[in-house]
């Protein structure tokens, strides 16, 4: 039985983008307890495009659930967001591994954020400490002159190693198209080995000279050598998500599959969507996305049994979608598995009854044949 919860919702507000404010990878969970982010602005609903006033501040929130994603509480965190502050180096290598740790990084281009920070939690997101810089990585030769946009996915090696998936992209789209979806975004791996005081680039996850756009990241580590990484997608003509691999812990990427499409080639175009991608407990990756296309909206999961070679059909989670000015704004999924098998899809969303774009969660059996 598919249950579904209201995490967050306002009349006057515009909530979404948990996808750009979270994490994928590994998901801010300690068995029942789980913890998002999303961003807030002030809602209008008269205009096309997001159901959001962009004259307004958008300011980021956090929210958690203690009961496995059935009720949840909102607050506004310091020190979450960089708008305004001077990134600084830690004053000391920080622990990884310590109970309770989490990184949010942060990136130029998506609501309400710029630069390039990040933050750390020592107590499950409840106080924040930061903004940090990324030293000289990004005057690395691959990266240097390119603009960071880095959303928040990492992995934790060891008490002073950290894997961060990341992206750049050029200041300017020689296409012409605005930056927000600009084709020449692309993927790469950095790492630090000395608690946060350094990092280096390490590899291209999708090559800078693929021609389609490839970030938002959502990795999973299916065994110490191999990594899967999901990827959200935009050519000129198409939204889809892929998935690239390595085997030798990211030393080296190669393509994969591709997952699906999270817009119909060819109805109107938005900008597809990220996926969110998790190891189930029973070997399977789960694979949770938002589709966009006109008459199909919904949230969607597909399964692989063979580490993200091949994908099961589409499990529709969520098909009500309504917003008030009919934009198909919509996921930017993150995904969770409770101690008790069943997983939890967070996303942003319209209903009749909320028409306002704001925050649901989806309690889902991973092994029901929906």
């Amino acid at each position: 039985m598919i249950q579904h919860h209201v995490v967050y919702h306002d009349p006057d507000a515009w909530a979404a983008c948990t996808a750009n404010c979270g994490t994928s990878g590994p998901t801010w969970q300690w068995d029942d307890e789980i913890l998002v982010g999303f961003t807030r602005g002030e809602f209008q609903g008269t205009e096309p495009g997001h159901q959001v006033d962009d004259t307004l501040p958008l300011i980021n929130w956090l929210a958690r659930s203690r009961d496995g994603g059935e009720t949840w509480n909102s607050w506004v965190p310091e020190n979450f967001a960089g708008q305004g502050l001077v990134p600084t180096e830690p004053a000391s290598a920080l622990d990884f591994a310590s109970p309770g740790f989490l990184i949010r990084v942060e990136g130029n281009g998506y609501h309400g954020n710029a630069g390039a920070h990040w933050f750390h939690s020592d107590d499950r997101g409840a106080s924040w400490q930061g903004p940090f810089h990324f030293g000289d990585l990004l005057d690395h030769p691959e990266l240097t002159s390119k603009e960071f946009t880095g959303r928040t996915a990492y992995f934790i090696n060891g008490p002073r190693e950290l894997f961060l998936f990341l992206s750049v992209r050029l200041r300017t789209d020689p296409s012409g198209r605005d930056l927000q979806i600009s084709l020449v975004e692309k993927t790469f791996l950095a790492r630090t080995t000395d608690g946060g005081r350094t990092f280096s680039f390490v590899s291209w996850v999708v090559p800078w000279d693929d021609p389609n756009r490839g970030a938002v990241p959502a990795p999973a580590r299916v065994s110490a050598s191999k990594i899967v990484t999901a990827i959200r997608r935009k050519s000129a003509s198409n939204n889809w998500i892929d998935c690239y691999h390595s085997e030798d812990n990211g030393t080296s990427w190669s393509y994969l599959s591709k997952v699906a499409n999270t817009e119909e080639e060819t109805g109107p175009q938005h900008n597809g969507n990220p996926p969110s991608l998790l190891l189930l407990e029973d070997g399977r990756l789960c694979c949770a996305y938002g589709v966009r296309s006109f008459g199909d909206q919904c949230i969607a999961a597909r399964y692989s049994e063979d580490e993200g070679l091949n994908w099961s059909v589409r499990h529709v989670l969520r098909n009500d979608f309504e917003s008030i000015n009919g934009m198909s704004d919509l996921g930017y999924v993150r995904l969770f598995q409770r101690p008790d098998g069943k997983c939890v899809a967070v996303y942003f969303w319209c209903t009749p009854q909320r028409p306002q774009t704001h925050i649901e969660a989806t309690i889902f059996d991973p092994h029901a044949r929906t």
